[in-house]
C-alpha cells in the first residue's frame, strides 16, 4: 500500500498509542502491499 503524504496512522493497541503522519508520499509508481507496522510489532490502522 503506497504511503500517500497526510495520512494519519495509529497502533491498534490502546496500550501503545504510537500514531504517525505521512509527510512525504512514495511515488505514484509504488506497488507495495503492506501496511505500516508499529514499533511494538502490530499492524497499524488509517485514520479517518
Amino acid at each position: 500500500m503506497p504511503l500517500v503524504k497526510g495520512e494519519k496512522y495509529e497502533c491498534p493497541d490502546p496500550n501503545c498509542g504510537c500514531a504517525i503522519e505521512v509527510t512525504k508520499g512514495a511515488d505514484p509508481g509504488c506497488r507495495g502491499t503492506y501496511a505500516p507496522r508499529c514499533c511494538c510489532g502490530k499492524e497499524m490502522k488509517k485514520v479517518g
